[in-house]
């Protein structure tokens, strides 16, 4: 039997934190910057250690006002870097987290399979000399979308130092472009929100990925989260890590 991780997003200050570690083995704590609070990432830390859910920091842009999904400006990135280092390394202090996955923009950026002009070189090349530096010091395994640049870079500069293994990630409620990465969420239907359409993608990712993703954030998130949870049981898949 095929065991398939169900992680989620919490801590960026929405109602179902709680609710949605009934469904998840893992969890993606927000860093108190592109969302939430410091003190709320420390009680969702001790949330997910008295629930038994793996912890994983989720660093993101500090840029609330777009929930760190904005791509930063030359100016900013430089700054907003050195931001996230700082998130990770105060995080894996308070607790001992098992993973890290970049949030929103950061994500996207080391995703990406191709630039537009050169400025998108340089900044996947900023993002993932940050990321390699975060893994570097802390020696934790990151979680990246399957098939993605980054990913090929962590397995050939971190994994060998560490023996680390990068955790290839799937996602539910987020619709797929052609080349593997995600419809930008600036892009119409970009949230897969149709339980059949959720449940049929569900089954495509699950024999390729370690972990599915489920977003806070996205509405009926429980109901999605339930069944999710549900197709992978019945397709005969363990849920966990």
């Amino acid at each position: 039997m095929k065991k398939v991780d169900l992680n989620v997003d919490i801590g960026e200050g929405f109602p179902h934190d709680r609710a949605l570690l009934e469904f998840a083995s893992s969890a993606n704590i927000c860093c108190g910057e592109h969302a939430g609070s410091w003190e709320l990432t420390c009680q969702t830390i001790e949330l997910c250690k008295f629930k038994g859910v793996r912890i994983g920091a989720h660093p993101g842009f500090p840029d609330r006002e777009n929930f760190g999904r904005r791509t930063p400006s030359e100016d900013e990135i430089d700054a907003f870097l050195l931001n996230v280092n700082g998130q990770v390394e105060r995080f894996v202090i308070e607790t001992k987290a098992s993973y890290v996955k970049p949030h929103g923009a950061l994500y996207n950026i080391l995703a990406c399979r191709g630039f537009p002009n050169q400025y998108g070189a340089t900044i996947y090349g900023a993002c993932g000399g940050s990321l390699i530096h975060i893994l570097m010091l802390t020696g934790l395994p990151p979680m990246l979308l399957l098939g993605s640049r980054d990913a090929e870079v962590v397995d050939a500069r971190v994994a060998p130092v560490w023996g680390t293994k990068t955790i290839f990630e799937g996602f539910a409620d987020r619709r797929y472009r052609s080349d593997g990465t995600l419809v930008p969420r600036t892009e119409p239907d970009a949230v897969l929100e149709d339980l059949a359409e959720i449940r049929e993608q569900v089954l495509k990712v699950a024999p390729i990925v370690d972990s599915i993703c489920l977003h806070g954030d996205t509405p009926n998130c429980l109901l999605l989260a339930e069944s999710v949870k549900k197709t992978l049981i019945d397709a005969g898949y363990e849920v966990g890590n």
